[in-house]
C-alpha cells in the first residue's frame, strides 16, 4: 500500500514546480517590466520638460495672434529629439486668453495684469510594451506626463532722445557741410507739426518720425498683455517746456496706450528768444529767428552774451538738453513701479532700450546746482575741426561771440570720458581763459552723472541685473568733438558702450571688456542715420527672445 501511495505522489512535484515557474516569471516580469515602465516614464518626463521650455520660447505673436501651431510643433519636435519612445499624443495649452482650456495655474481672465505669465502646459502620452507580463495577459500600458514651461514676461523701458538734434534730418541735405547751418526745416516748432510717423509727408519731422516708426514696428515683437512697456523721453513734450526728462508712459500692458504714446512724441521745443535776449539773457536755449522769421538755431544767450566780456557771467549750464543720466533715473523708476512697489514684477525680464543722439551734456538739478552738474572748467574747450553740426552751441550771428582762439562753448563735461569722477570728489583749481585763476570748482560732470545713474539702473535687482541696450544715432555720437585727442574713443561712444556693456560692474570705463561680468548685459549699436535703425531693432528683438526662457 505504501508503495502504491508513493506512486500516486510522483506527479505532484511537477505541478507545483510548474505553478512556481509561472509565479516566478510573473515576479521577474513585474520587476523587469516595472523597471522598463519607470525608465520610459523618466524619458517621457524629461522629454516633456524640454518640450515645455521649447514651446515657451515660441511664445510670440504672428499677425497679432499667438502662434499656437509653433508651440505645438516645438513641443513635438523636442520629444522626438529626446528620443522619447511610443508617444501617441501631445497636447499643448497656453495661458493665452484665446485658449479655451487655459491651464488652471494661469492668471484668470480679467485678473490683475501684473500676474500675467507666459506659461505653456505640455501633456504627452506614450505606450509601453511589456515583455514578461505578457505571460499573465498584460501586454502594455499608457503613461502620461505633464510639464509647464515659462517664458519670462518682459518689462521694457524705451528711452527716446527728443533733443533738438532729432529734427536735423528734416529737409535732409546730402552734403554734410551744408547741414552745419540750420534751415527752416530744422525748426522744432515746425517739425512738431509734421510728427505723424505713418503719414507720407515730404516735410516729415526727421529723424524723429523714422525713430517712432521703427519703435512701433519693434512693439510687434512683444506680446501684450503679458509684456509691458514704458516710454521715457529726453525732454518735455510741451511747447516752451523744460529740458528735463519725462516718464511719458509708465509700464503698461495696453498696446494701444504704448502706440499712442510713441506716435505723439515730439522734438524738444523751447521758448522763443526774446527780442532783447542778447542784452538781457534768460536761462535756457531758445528758438532764434532773424527779422524775416527765418530759423537760425537754438543759441544759449546766458553763455554767449557774456562769453567774451570777462565778467565771469557766461554760463551754459541751463542750455544743453542731453540728460542721459536723468533718463536712466526715470527708467529705474518705471521698472520699480513708478512709485508704487506693488506694480513691479520681480520675476519678469527687465530690459531698457535707449536711443540717444550723443553724449551727456546735462544732469538733473541737485541741491546747490539748480541747473545740474556743469563745472566751470567745461565752459570753454577746444573744438576739433570737422566736428558735427552743433548749431545749438554756436553763435546765432557772426558777430555775437568771439571766443578765445581754439575755444568753443562747453558741454558740461570734461574732455576725458575715461576719467571718472566720484560724486564725493574734491574740488579742483580752475583758470578762466579771460581773467586767469579763479575759485576751485566741483569737477563732477554730466558724463560722470550718466555713468553713476546707469550703474544704479543696471543693479536695480539682484541676480543678472537689468539688461540695457543703447543705440547711438548720428555723427554726434562718433565725433571726437570736445574730447581730448589722447582719448581712445569719442565721448558718445565711450558713454553708450559703458551703459550697455559695463554698467554695474564696478569699473570706471569700458575700454577693456569685463572679464567675468555680473550683469546680463545688452549691446551698444551705432546707426549713422535713421535708415539703419530698423535692422538694429530687429537684432535687439532677437537678442531679447533668446534670453527670456526660464
Amino acid at each position: 500500500m505504501k508503495k502504491n501511495l508513493r506512486k500516486y505522489e510522483r506527479g505532484q512535484a511537477i505541478i507545483i514546480v510548474a505553478f512556481a515557474i509561472v509565479g516566478l516569471v510573473a515576479m521577474v516580469g513585474l520587476v523587469t517590466d516595472t523597471g522598463m515602465l519607470l525608465i520610459n516614464y523618466g524619458k517621457l518626463k524629461r522629454g516633456v520638460d524640454a518640450a515645455s521650455v521649447a514651446a515657451a520660447q515660441q511664445y510670440r505673436l504672428q499677425g497679432n495672434v499667438l502662434n499656437t501651431e509653433a508651440l505645438e510643433n516645438a513641443a513635438y519636435n523636442f520629444l522626438q529629439l529626446n528620443d522619447t519612445p511610443g508617444v501617441t499624443s501631445v497636447t499643448v495649452h497656453s495661458c493665452d486668453v484665446s485658449d479655451p482650456q487655459r491651464p488652471a495655474l494661469c492668471n484668470p481672465i480679467g485678473g490683475d495684469e501684473i500676474d500675467n505669465r507666459k506659461l505653456v502646459e505640455v501633456t504627452a502620452s506614450a505606450d509601453v510594451r511589456f515583455g514578461f507580463l505578457n505571460v499573465i495577459g498584460i501586454d502594455s500600458t499608457t503613461i502620461t506626463a505633464t510639464s509647464v514651461g515659462e517664458a519670462a514676461t518682459i518689462d521694457l523701458v524705451m528711452i527716446i532722445d527728443t533733443s533738438a538734434s532729432m529734427a536735423y534730418e528734416t529737409g535732409y541735405e546730402a552734403d554734410s557741410a551744408a547741414r552745419q547751418v540750420p534751415d527752416s526745416d530744422d525748426d522744432p516748432s515746425v517739425c512738431n507739426t509734421h510728427n505723424d510717423p505713418t503719414a507720407n509727408d515730404p516735410q516729415s519731422c526727421q529723424p524723429m518720425n523714422q525713430i517712432k516708426a521703427v519703435a512701433l514696428d519693434f512693439l510687434e515683437t512683444l506680446y501684450f498683455p503679458y509684456d509691458r512697456v514704458a516710454v521715457v523721453t529726453m525732454t518735455s513734450q510741451t511747447a516752451g517746456g523744460s529740458r528735463s526728462p519725462v516718464e511719458l508712459l509708465p509700464l503698461t500692458s495696453v498696446k494701444a496706450d504704448v502706440v499712442n504714446a510713441i506716435s505723439d512724441i515730439k522734438v524738444f521745443e523751447p521758448r522763443t528768444c526774446a527780442s532783447d535776449e542778447n542784452t538781457n539773457p534768460q536761462p535756457g536755449a531758445c528758438l532764434f529767428y532773424d527779422g524775416s522769421g527765418s530759423f537760425l538755431g537754438l543759441p544759449c544767450w546766458m553763455f554767449q552774451a557774456y562769453a567774451t566780456d570777462g565778467s565771469g557771467l557766461a554760463d551754459p549750464s541751463s542750455c544743453p538738453s542731453s540728460n542721459v543720466g536723468g533718463t536712466m533715473v526715470l527708467a529705474q523708476n518705471a521698472l520699480t513701479g513708478s512709485g508704487d512697489p506693488a506694480k513691479q514684477r520681480l520675476d519678469s525680464f527687465w530690459v531698457v532700450v535707449a536711443l540717444l543722439g550723443g553724449p551727456a551734456n546735462s544732469t538733473d538739478a541737485n541741491g546747490s546746482y539748480p541747473n545740474g552738474f556743469c563745472p566751470r572748467n567745461t565752459f570753454y574747450q577746444p573744438e576739433e575741426a570737422g566736428g558735427p553740426r552743433g548749431y545749438a552751441y554756436s553763435s546765432p550771428t557772426s558777430s555775437s561771440v568771439a571766443l578765445p582762439s581754439g575755444k568753443s562753448q562747453g558741454q558740461c563735461r570734461d574732455m576725458f570720458p575715461t576719467v571718472r569722477h566720484s560724486s564725493s570728489v574734491s574740488l579742483v583749481d580752475y583758470t578762466n581763459p579771460f581773467t586767469g585763476p579763479e575759485a576751485q570748482v566741483y569737477p563732477y560732470d554730466a558724463d560722470d552723472y550718466a555713468r553713476d545713474m546707469a550703474d544704479n539702473l543696471a543693479t536695480t535687482i539682484t541676480g543678472t541685473g537689468v539688461t540695457i541696450f543703447t543705440i547711438g544715432l548720428g555723427d554726434q555720437v562718433t565725433t571726437m568733438k570736445f574730447t581730448d585727442a589722447s582719448q581712445p574713443t569719442a565721448a558718445g561712444i565711450s558713454l553708450l558702450r559703458y551703459i550697455a556693456e559695463c554698467a554695474g560692474e564696478g569699473v570706471s570705463d569700458c575700454e577693456t571688456p569685463v572679464a567675468n561680468p555680473l550683469i546680463n548685459h545688452g549691446q551698444y549699436f551705432f546707426a549713422p542715420n535713421s535708415a539703419a535703425l530698423s535692422d538694429i531693432f530687429k537684432k535687439i528683438a532677437n537678442n531679447i527672445a533668446t534670453k527670456i526662457s526660464q
